[in-house]
């Protein structure tokens, strides 16, 4: 009898247990804060999307959305931080395709594909080359010809060993058939800067670190990594269109939440992320950060994930890239 009863009890806590979790998932929000952890520096292109975003959609969830950033090993931190957390809708990722390319070049604690659920794929961020204004490479041609004169003399910045900056290098390298020096950084936004002020020859950077040094004359554009020119900079060419057809490096950028988060919770952020994303402030961020509008809802991103991981990896394989 006492068996009978056990069992009688543990269909009845199963059957509970089923009921409460689809009841918690649709009452989401329930008032508790919604924090966006960034894995890059203040002023990237994931920290301006999120922070674009998060204002909307505190009014469209009706409750607070705080953007922290967490920044360190190329995003690994940042990232490790949000696989650890409680799958309940309150603590996301926005981030770069560094998201996949990382584990690539280093162990990381956590699963790119496995230990997280694609919320949406929200922007579209191109690279762009530049030199300091003083600088004597006037052309990408220019930069091409010295370091073909001088193998590894010229020195170039990006974010890190493995990132999107870091690959779209190594892509160009093997594509011209030269050899740069790496020098990586933690910040894009320093990368930047440094160029700026001479202590770098070359800068990879994403559009939205660049471009504020570009518009102040203190950075000088040579080629975009896109396949198509940035709206943002239209008078800048392509490395594709300056002899090097199917050159592309570009970096999309995602939300994403643990694994285990709740598919009603996951439905309801990505429908609020992705309407925020469509809306006409943030297509006015984009196109004043050299950035696209590129939104996939939560099922599109996620059936996209393996494919993302296999590129980054084809590509550092075409590249030679490798950890540094």
């Amino acid at each position: 009898m006492k068996n009978i009863r056990a069992v009688a009890g543990a269909v009845a806590l199963g059957a509970l247990a089923a009921w409460a979790t689809p009841a918690t998932a649709a009452a989401f929000p329930d008032g508790e804060p919604i924090r966006i952890i960034v894995a890059t520096g203040v002023g990237s292109g994931s920290d301006l999307t999120a922070r674009q975003i998060s204002a909307g959609l505190g009014k469209d969830l009706d409750t607070a959305v705080i953007v922290e950033n967490k920044t360190g090993a190329g995003g690994v931190i940042g990232t490790d931080f949000v696989a650890k957390a409680a799958p309940d809708g309150h603590t996301l990722l926005s981030t770069y395709a560094q998201h996949y390319t990382n584990q690539l070049v280093q162990k990381t604690p956590y699963d790119a594909v496995q230990d997280f659920e694609p919320i949406a794929r929200v922007a579209n961020s191109a690279l762009v080359i530049s030199v300091a204004t003083g600088s004597p490479y006037k052309t990408l041609k220019d930069v091409i010809e010295a370091a073909k004169k001088q193998p590894g003399m010229i020195t170039y910045g990006s974010s890190g060993n493995g990132t999107t900056s870091h690959l779209a290098a190594a892509l160009f390298e093997y594509m011209a058939g030269v050899k740069l020096n790496h020098v990586p950084y933690k910040a894009p936004g320093q990368v930047a800067l440094d160029a700026a002020a001479g202590q770098i020859d070359l800068s990879f950077n994403g559009m939205s670190s660049a471009l504020p040094l570009i518009k102040g004359g203190r950075l000088r554009p040579l080629a975009v990594t896109t396949a198509q020119r940035s709206q943002s900079l239209p008078d800048v060419p392509t490395v594709a269109e300056l002899g090097y057809p199917g050159y592309e490096a570009a970096s999309p950028i995602w939300i994403f939440a643990p694994r285990g988060t709740p598919a009603a919770i996951v439905a309801r952020l990505s429908e609020a992320v992705v309407r925020q994303a469509q809306s006409q402030g943030f297509k006015d961020l984009c196109l004043n950060q050299g950035l696209e509008v590129d939104t996939q809802t939560a099922a599109v991103a996620k059936a996209a994930g393996p494919g993302e991981l296999e590129k980054w990896r084809k590509l550092m394989s075409v590249a030679g890239a490798k950890a540094e």
